[in-house]
């Protein structure tokens, strides 16, 4: 251990630790891939990403999902259950993404576990040096935790497990260090560390007692001293710094709980959600079954067992706080309903107690390469288990998780049912293989290229892999003059760059053809309108696309709508004066959704996005601005077949708005033929500068279908160009015959159209 009373990391070991990030974010960035994996991810993203585009906090992008990760608040809006720091770590980098198009939200959002992770190793590292092992088992230590364990698939998701292990793990290293170093500094961030960690999972609230004891502990072995007057009393000023940022989070959550649920104790969260499992199933399970058992997932924990005798003779209070942290994990999870965390990678709520664990092998790494006892079948037995470890961890990265999860749930009834977990012809570690094929991984640069692997990315990610390693190696191994040391902020800098490279060169493939679509709506919105994203499947690769403002309801195609869907549509309606539609591959006619806005409001435009070939269409909505309207009961064709009893239109627009146009018909006989209307746009010279034809109610009520004394609700919408000079306007309307060209003549006038009144573009 060290021994100095007032000791502090000398530089050149925060210097290795920061190469130990460094060199583990860059293992995570080979296997990025830039997909969220699971609905939890999708559900934190979804708040963060309201947060960024209009300061809300609402997840109706995932209404698809319904009950799923959210609950309806008091306003009627789908909120995420989870807690808010997951959201507060990403904002800065989906904020960033955001106001830099060639970056992808999505992917910024996916860069938080691997930073989080690596930044956890450089923790570890420093961890082990503060307790006095050399540098090569200090290094070995943090990169067995970072590359041999479940923290690296993790890395790939944006589950908040690592963002929790991040926070405690921190927060334990904080009250070390203070203990060492006096710097009451580290009693602030430590108490920031497991602020952030409750926030992100408010389960960890369990866990405040014991970093209480570990802190008193450490004051009295600092002052050696052990009565309560001087722990608390004495040490009042280090309890207030550390105490702080934890009272803070902890109104943080409730008044979170308010905004969204109208509640200050209110989390969303549905009675099944609770802690009803089997306790010994869940023990057996996270520990040794073969679907989720730490010890398959991870066999170099095996030698953290034989670490805990060192801990218990040298510092027993840093003993306690990893065994209550690990403990309680361990123990309440286990009772949780859903033991196993659903859709996942072996113990997904083990993640958090991975660092608290690791760090007990420390004393045995330190056996192993400079003591003489252990022998060579020893140090064989450790190389295996950590070659097992790491091999473990690939079959975990290569493939998507959710490949063996779909089968299972096609397989075996009811979902997670028991001998899912319990029998090794069902575990993930073997039926994985079965999908190790080409097309199913899932790495970022293996996708991005045309046809293979993108062999630039991979060129790029490696060389900075090898510098990263060539750097540690060096670092390590000896201690080098200041004169001769690596400026190691220079290779932190060129990994940014080249991390930003990564993501513009990836964004168009994890986009998935929503580009084009995304450009276009953020082209023509205008600051009051909402977007109805009618694909749920691709619900992330919009919103890694999409830099603009509006919110964006997720729901699922339907034809008819239900009670549901008609609700939304309402107060779609009353809440914005337009909508985006982005509607499946069926066409208007067939959707539900789509013939409800063409009957009651303004088509404004109906385009195909190249070269993605997805179709958008804007509408307005009639009561979003009003019309002037004038009965005129003009008679058209010879004989009369039809009468126009009315109509409505914009006085008053401006460039790049839109211009809305109501006509009322009524059918005087039948007629066989499919009349087209016409709404042309005429500026001061008569010359036409905009127009939007086509069968009546938007190709949803030919003229051949009318009925005599019906009455027929026409509407039309013109989205004026951007450049259109301001002025005064004409607008003619009219019908005619789409074989032959010819304008059906009007009963009054001497032309075969309708002039409707002036318009006025400022």
């Amino acid at each position: 251990m060290r021994t100095s009373r007032f000791a502090d990391i000398s530089r050149y070991d925060r210097s290795i630790a920061f190469l130990v990030i460094c060199f583990l974010y860059a293992c995570y960035l080979l296997t990025f891939t830039g997909v969220i994996q699971s609905s939890d991810g999708l559900s934190m993203f979804a708040t963060t990403e309201s947060i960024v585009r209009r300061g809300n906090v609402d997840s109706n992008q995932l209404l698809w999902m319904g009950l799923q990760q959210g609950s309806f608040g008091a306003d009627g809006e789908l909120f995420s259950r989870k807690g808010a720091g997951m959201g507060l770590l990403a904002l800065p980098l989906v904020w960033l993404a955001q106001q830099w198009t060639a970056l992808g939200l999505v992917q910024m959002a996916l860069l938080l576990n691997p930073i989080l992770t690596a930044w956890t190793g450089g923790l570890l590292y420093r961890t082990v040096i503060r307790l006095g092992w050399s540098r090569f088992v200090a290094v070995v230590t943090a990169l067995s935790f970072g590359l041999a364990t479940p923290a690296w698939p993790y890395t790939q998701t944006f589950f908040s497990d690592p963002v929790a292990m991040w926070g405690l793990f921190g927060s334990l290293y904080s009250i070390l260090a203070y203990s060492q170093s006096r710097r009451k500094r580290y009693l602030f961030l430590g108490g920031i560390a497991w602020g952030l960690a409750y926030l992100a999972r408010s389960i960890n609230l369990v866990t405040l007692p014991v970093f209480i004891l570990a802190l008193a502990l450490a004051l009295a072995e600092m002052e050696k001293r052990y009565d309560l007057r001087s722990i608390v009393v004495g040490r009042l000023r280090e309890w207030i710094i550390f105490g702080f940022p934890i009272l803070v989070a902890g109104l943080f959550s409730l008044w979170w709980n308010w905004l969204r649920y109208g509640g200050l104790f209110e989390t969303g969260y549905v009675e099944t959600e609770s802690f009803s499992g089997v306790w010994l199933e869940g023990l057996f399970g996270l520990l040794i079954s073969p679907g989720r058992g730490i010890l398959w997932y991870s066999p170099v924990i095996v030698l953290t067992l034989a670490g805990i005798g060192w801990f218990r003779r040298n510092l027993r209070w840093f003993l306690v706080a990893v065994a209550g942290v690990t403990l309680l994990y361990l123990g309440l999870y286990a009772k949780w309903y859903m033991w196993h965390g659903g859709y996942s990678w072996g113990p997904r709520f083990l993640v958090p107690v991975l660092p608290f664990v690791m760090v007990l092998s420390a004393p045995i790494w330190q056996r192993i390469f400079e003591s003489q006892h252990w022998g060579q079948a020893g140090r064989v037995g450790a190389a295996i288990l950590l070659v097992l470890s790491l091999g473990v961890q690939w079959l975990g990265v290569l493939l998507p998780f959710s490949l063996v999860q779909d089968w299972l749930a096609q397989t075996v009834t009811p979902l997670f049912a028991a001998e899912t977990f319990t029998q090794w012809r069902y575990s993930p570690l073997v039926l994985q293989w079965h999908y190790l094929t080409a097309e199913h991984l899932h790495f970022a640069w293996w996708r991005a290229g045309v046809d293979g692997p993108d062999w630039p990315s991979l060129v790029l990610v490696m060389a900075t892999l090898a510098v990263g390693g060539w750097l540690l190696l060096r670092q390590v191994r000896q201690d080098l003059p200041m004169g001769e040391r690596t400026p190691n902020w220079v290779y932190g800098g060129a990994l940014i760059l080249v991390t930003l490279g990564l993501l513009v060169r990836y964004q168009p493939v994890l986009s998935d053809g929503s580009m084009a679509t995304a450009r276009l709506i953020e082209q023509h919105e205008a600051e009051d309108d909402a977007v109805l994203y009618l694909r749920p499947t691709e619900t992330q690769q919009f919103a890694n696309a999409y830099h603009g403002d509006l919110p964006v309801y997720g729901l699922f195609p339907a034809d008819p709508l239900d009670e549901d869907a008609s609700a939304w549509l309402a107060h779609i309606a009353q809440r914005y004066r337009r909508v985006w539609v982005v509607p499946d591959f069926h066409p208007p006619d067939q959707s539900g959704w789509e013939r409800a806005l063409r009957g009651q409001n303004f088509l404004l435009l109906d385009v195909t996005a190249p070269p993605d070939g997805q179709r958008v269409a804007l509408y307005a909505f009639p009561e979003a601005q009003p019309l002037t309207e004038t009965g005129v009961g003009i008679e058209f064709g010879e004989p009369a077949w039809v009468r126009l009893n009315g109509y409505g239109y914009t006085e008053q627009t401006s460039p790049g708005a839109e211009l809305l146009v109501a006509l009322e018909w009524e059918s005087l006989r039948p007629v066989t033929e499919n009349f087209h209307v016409f709404v042309h746009l005429l500026n001061a010279q008569g010359e036409r500068v905009d127009q939007r034809d086509g069968q009546p109610l938007l190709w949803l009520r030919p003229t051949s279908s009318w009925t005599p004394g019906e009455r027929i609700q026409d509407r039309y919408g013109l989205l004026l160009p951007e450049d259109l000079p301001t002025g005064r306007y004409r607008v003619l309307a009219g019908l005619y015959d789409p074989a032959t060209g010819e304008r059906q003549p009007v009963s009054v006038g001497p032309g075969a159209a309708v002039e409707l009144g002036p318009i006025w573009v400022e």
